[in-house]
């Protein structure tokens, strides 16, 4: 039923937009994942990893509207949920812009862009441990001020709900501090076609069971063009992670990954990742002592872009864990994407 009330919303929206400024994206993105050791946790098959569907237009001559709609599969079923809905205005007042409603946090570098436009296909294992695997999203308020004494110069802070954290399917519950973010970014214009974008990054939370969550970030995007066309992407994050439990217990998490891609030709770019995570406060269960673990992961992937409607990637990556100095799980997959768009496409940020 709820897949019928969809089609009829969007194919009303397809008559009713002629002419309305209205635009609808319409997204796919298809995942295969072979596991390449015995200990590989993917499932050896192709994958819906994501069906999206974005409607965007100007509500008046003062607000604009985003309405974002996805399908994922999980557990063998696709389940549509909504991603974003929020209105929002850049007229209001000076040098700010605001949404109100449900989106993505703008903190970090990936958390900020929906999964089919991250420049490699699986998120590293810091991203998919503090933010989950795809993002984290929230209903709330997100102000966005430009600095006025700071060329390139944005601070943007949210306020959200925080009923629920991460890729939940229920309503949550209430928290004793909701979810409050920030994020100071500088960006640098060495000419027309380069620049460096620098983030810093602040959330704070906790739950209905006075569970603490800090997150502090780090974020760095370099890119150069030739005309039109990226040349060098340069994408570096690094996050720490405090919590505390009712109890009193401190655990501390640290990680990163830094990202390289190059173009080959016109279509062709090569990437290649790293990326390293660890448990500050992690103890042996019997002797209580602090134990030395990391883990560490690889990834080299080939992109073909045939426009900025399609792409198709192919992709190896490996991560091993380590503790005391044995490897314990080894997770080496081979992974094919292709992405396509319908419609049109909301332009990006840097």
């Amino acid at each position: 039923m709820l897949k019928l009330i969809i089609s009829l919303f969007l194919l009303s929206f397809t008559f009713l937009s002629y002419g309305s400024g209205l635009e609808i994206s319409v997204s796919g993105d298809m995942v295969y994942n072979q596991g390449v050791n015995e200990t590989s946790q993917a499932q050896d098959k192709l994958t819906l990893r994501g069906a999206e569907v974005i409607l965007y237009a100007p509500i008046d001559h003062q607000f604009n509207g985003v309405l974002s709609i996805a399908a994922h599969e999980e557990n063998g079923q696709s389940n549509f949920e909504l991603h974003e809905l929020y209105l929002g205005s850049s007229k209001l007042i000076p040098r700010t812009n605001f949404k109100l409603g449900q989106f993505f946090l703008g903190i970090g570098r990936i958390n900020r862009f929906h999964q089919h436009d991250w420049p490699f296909t699986r998120a590293p294992k810091v991203h998919r441990s503090f933010f989950a695997k795809e993002g984290i999203f929230d209903s709330g308020l997100e102000v966005n001020y430009i600095l006025p004494s700071l060329s390139g110069s944005n601070l943007t802070m949210g306020l959200t709900s925080g009923h629920k954290y991460g890729h939940s399917h229920t309503e949550g519950a209430k928290p004793k501090t909701p979810t409050h973010y920030a994020r100071y970014s500088h960006f640098l214009e060495f000419d027309s076609l380069t620049g460096l974008d620098i983030g810093t990054s602040y959330l704070g939370r906790q739950d209905a069971l006075s569970n603490k969550m800090s997150l502090l970030g780090l974020d760095l995007t370099f890119k150069h063009r030739v005309g039109r066309h990226l040349d060098k992407l340069f994408q570096f994050e690094t996050w720490y992670k405090n919590e505390t439990n009712s109890l009193n217990e401190l655990t501390e998490q640290v990680g990163f990954y830094f990202f390289n891609e190059y173009s080959l030709s016109y279509h062709y770019s090569f990437g290649y990742r790293l990326d390293g995570f660890k448990d500050l406060t992690k103890r042996n269960a019997i002797t209580g002592k602090k134990i030395n673990n990391v883990n560490y992961g690889t990834l080299a992937q080939l992109t073909y872009q045939s426009s900025e409607f399609a792409k198709m990637r192919v992709s190896l990556a490996h991560e091993f864990d380590r503790e005391e100095g044995e490897t314990l799980g080894r997770d080496t997959r081979f992974q094919l994407q292709y992405v396509f768009f319908l419609g049109s496409h909301p332009a990006h940020v840097f």
